[in-house]
């Protein structure tokens, strides 16, 4: 079991809909899921006045997918970092953001979207909390073609592509894995060497048992099923940082006492 004290990731508290996290590096700090305007502010006031440091600290902004609650606050985050600090997507944003795909629809809204939103209001603190960037990011027809966001596209590079479904961030010991089925562009971040696991929302954490839940507002439950089969089979988590919900820390087995369907 890992030690408390060598985990590296900061659970902002009350950014919105979203968890955002912050990753602490050797060189610097990367930003996870920033999902609106007031979680920018969250994290930024976070890395001043909790971690003493500035924007010019922050190396990467990255996404766990491609939702308007987990990227609706880059473009005004990014404003306010240096010229250095770059985002990060999957490689299947740069086909959203050239029209080539469309972002995927979603099943189980009521099953699935209702409680996640139902925990999640506990964290909105203020309007800025419902303001974003743009409406890129909606799973819904018609409007999931919008997906102009307002970021310059020499910030934005992508990562995966080359039929691998584990393979490293480029920040520190993380790693991405690859877990469709939320969406079709879902990963997590794992860092073996410390045991967390930055979920997205493959997990979120809405029941009162506190163990996580696979998600069922999803693309394809199968999918989903699988991505969470192979997590099983290839990963020992000491902690789970979900996309909604509190941070799922039960130690050993973390990860097979997830609740599914």
């Amino acid at each position: 079991m890992k030690k408390e004290t060598s985990l590296k990731v900061h659970a902002i508290p009350n950014t919105g809909f979203a968890r955002s996290y912050i990753i602490v590096g050797r060189d610097g700090l990367a930003a996870v899921d920033v999902g609106s305007k007031g979680g920018s502010e969250d994290i930024e006031k976070y890395i001043v006045e909790r971690l003493g440091m500035n924007l010019r600290d922050l190396r990467l902004i990255i996404a766990t997918h491609f939702h308007i609650d987990h990227i609706g606050g880059i473009g005004h985050l990014i404003k306010r970092c240096g010229e250095d600090t770059g985002v990060l997507f999957n490689y299947m944003v740069k086909d959203y953001l050239s029209r080539e795909r469309k972002i995927s629809l979603i099943k189980n809204w009521c099953v699935g979207l209702t409680p996640a939103t139902v925990v999640s209001v506990r964290y909105l603190r203020r309007l800025s909390h419902l303001s974003f960037g743009s409406i890129a990011g909606i799973p819904i027809p018609v409007i999931r073609n919008a997906v102009n966001i307002p970021l310059e596209r020499s910030r934005i590079s992508f990562f995966g592509g080359d039929g691998r479904r584990r393979y490293r961030l480029g920040f520190e010991e993380w790693e991405v894995i690859e877990t469709p089925g939320h969406t079709e562009d879902s990963v997590c971040f794992f860092n073996e060497g410390t045991g967390e696991l930055i979920s997205g929302d493959l997990i979120v954490n809405i029941s009162k048992r506190g163990r996580g839940n696979l998600n069922r507002f999803c693309w394809r439950r199968d999918i989903i099923e699988k991505s969470y089969d192979k997590l099983c089979g290839t990963i020992q988590p000491y902690v789970i940082y979900p996309g909604h919900g509190e941070v799922i820390k039960n130690g050993n087995d973390i990860l097979m006492r997830v609740e599914n369907f």
